[in-house]
């Protein structure tokens, strides 16, 4: 069987993994520490990017740094964990289990290959365990059928001159007695195991088959095997597949592990990655008027994705002159058999398919300018602020239909359509502190109010829109704001440019600790519009003394382990490096 195309598939999906999305984004270190809430937080270096109007609040004049690079992934990370060899080789082992000579250590010797018909000197390791049952010979095999058919309250007479065939048939239309054959497969195969401990892995692996065997499958077993033709096309032929489970074996538990990951790749992929890096400069006032901010925020946002035809989704494998269709239960794989027309009508490897490898990026350059004013009154303390920022973006799309083979040959994307736009955006927030809890803080923001477009295709003249962005955030602190508590959440779904994502809604929130020398931050947040298993992120902080702070996000769904190494990462990570100082 050609397993080849498993490594083409692998490689194109991750080849798809070029460079995310136009959520929300989270700039500066001290909110990516507390779940992303900044809309309502008073004291951080970044009101001008979260609120403008908590520059009113806050009047400390102030200078923060941060850069931060951030990736998502769905499914692909995996692919560092499939053994394409053991893939590959799986259909061979699964063949020589039931064919050729097998030598056999500490005991019987070399068991030389046999006659056609039924004679387990010829049937691999499987023979082995079928004299173990007491089938040495056609004659034998017979009256091991007629024992379990008498067993079972089935009439036939021994001696009767039925051949193995017709007792076969006949066995058939009773379940409960193939059931019975399929618990003595399993205990000759323990007892051949113990016999002979060097033939563990081939009987591992057998046990596996034996387990997933239905009683319709070990009739078709059993006549295969009394024809004497037991190649895997026979098998598949005369059993109607069959489903492999794990076992002992460790090469088919990992074909079974690496064989779900890889159709989980096929039908669901995606990859981000993101950068945002920033400096604030705020000027405060001691006196009636709020802080000027400006600030100078280049980012990345890049995303790819392989979408596979939903018409050609299944793993149907060309083995020959014949087909092989690769099904998936829980926590096992099932072999079956398709023909021609299923490959190429439904096959993910069938030239026919129309796949699609899709990336977009976009590169933005923000230069702010903001101001917060403050009007106290009877109610509480009432903030609103303004920011205007010019706009420098780049915009690329990449675009590719075709079968796998037709894509793989060239997905190295070229860099001649990158466009280019000079634009400006607005901001806009609100902030208020009641009277009667001034330690409380109410804020909203609304991003991009004029909904700036960034070109990203230089010949269709593409465009991706920055739409407005609402969300709208809460804040209390004790001890004069040495102890925060903070949450934000996005009153709308965000738009990203992720065809595996388009969508994002994000709540968020933690806890500040800010002390003289250095401060602690703890938080989470989610995504309530992720259609992955993303799940909740965790986030943390740590400042000393100013000037280097570390900010940490990370959810806690793993990935396989990387290449055997042990090690698992996470389907969500951002780091970010910076420091502030205010006075």
């Amino acid at each position: 069987m050609k397993l080849s195309n498993i490594s083409l598939i692998t490689s194109l999906l991750l080849g798809s993994s070029t460079l995310s999305a136009l959520e929300f984004g989270q700039m500066g270190n001290i909110s990516a520490g507390i779940g992303g809430a900044g809309v309502a937080l008073k004291n951080s270096q970044w009101a001008l990017y979260y609120n403008p109007a908590l520059l009113a609040m806050n009047k400390k004049s102030g200078f923060a740094y941060s850069f931060g690079l951030g990736y998502k992934e769905t499914n692909l990370s995996r692919a560092a964990s499939i053994d394409v060899e053991n893939l590959q080789n799986m259909p061979n082992k699964l063949a020589d289990l039931f064919s050729g000579a097998v030598t056999i250590q500490a005991g019987t010797g070399f068991r030389a290959a046999g006659a056609k018909k039924f004679d387990p000197g010829n049937l691999g390791i499987f023979g082995e365990v079928l004299e173990g049952m007491g089938m040495k010979d056609e004659n034998t095999m017979n009256k091991y059928l007629e024992d379990v058919a008498n067993k079972n309250g089935i009439t036939i007479t021994p001696g009767g001159g039925q051949t193995t065939e017709q007792i076969l048939q006949e066995l058939q239309k009773h379940p409960e007695a193939l059931e019975d054959i399929k618990h003595d497969l399993q205990e000759s195969i323990k007892d051949t195991a113990q016999k002979h401990p060097d033939q563990s892995g081939s009987l591992g692996l057998l046990e596996g088959l034996v387990d997933g065997l239905t009683p319709e499958n070990i009739g078709g077993l059993l006549d295969s095997a009394q024809k004497g033709d037991m190649s895997l096309d026979s098998l598949l032929q005369n059993m109607g597949g069959f489903t492999l489970m794990t076992s002992n074996d460790p090469s088919l538990n990992r074909f079974v592990k690496d064989m779900t990951t890889l159709n989980e790749m096929i039908n669901k992929n995606d990859f981000s990655l993101s950068t945002q890096n920033g400096v604030v400069i705020n000027i405060g006032s001691k006196k009636s008027r709020g802080t000027i901010s400006f600030g100078l925020m280049p980012s990345a946002y890049m995303s790819a994705t392989a979408r596979i035809d939903p018409t050609h989704n299944q793993i149907i494998i060309q083995n020959g002159n014949s087909e092989l269709k690769v099904e998936f239960g829980d926590g096992n794989i099932i072999l079956g058999t398709a023909d021609k027309g299923d490959f190429d009508k439904h096959s993910v490897l069938s030239n026919q398919a129309k796949h699609q490898l899709s990336a977009g990026s976009v590169g933005i350059v923000e230069v702010p300018l903001g101001y917060g004013h403050l009007f106290e009154t009877p109610l509480g303390d009432i903030a609103v602020g303004l920011a205007a920022k010019y706009i420098f973006g780049t915009g690329y799309l990449y675009h590719k239909e075709g079968d796998f083979n037709s894509i793989s040959q060239n997905i190295t994307p070229t860099f001649d359509g990158i466009a280019q736009t000079h634009t400006f955006g607005i901001d806009a927030g609100l902030a208020y502190s009641p009277r009667f809890a001034k330690n409380l803080t109410l804020g909203f923001v609304a991003k991009n109010l004029n909904m700036p477009k960034i070109k990203t295709d230089v010949k269709s003249g593409a465009m991706t829109k920055l739409n407005t962005q609402l969300r709208a955030g809460v804040s209390y602190g004790w001890l004069n704001d040495k102890i925060v508590l903070a949450g934000d959440i996005d009153l709308m779904p965000n738009d990203t440019i992720s065809l595996a994502r388009p969508k994002s809604q994000v709540a968020g929130g933690g806890v500040l600790i800010d002390l003289k020398y250095f401060d602690l931050r703890l938080g989470a947040m989610y995504d309530f519009r992720n259609n992955s298993d993303e799940g909740m992120i965790l986030t943390g902080g740590i400042n000393l003394l100013g000037f280097l702070d570390i900010a940490v996000q990370s959810n806690l769904h793993l990935s396989q382990e990387i290449a055997g190494s042990g090690i698992a990462v996470p389907s969500y990570l951002l780091v970010k490096v910076g420091g502030g100082f205010s006075w």
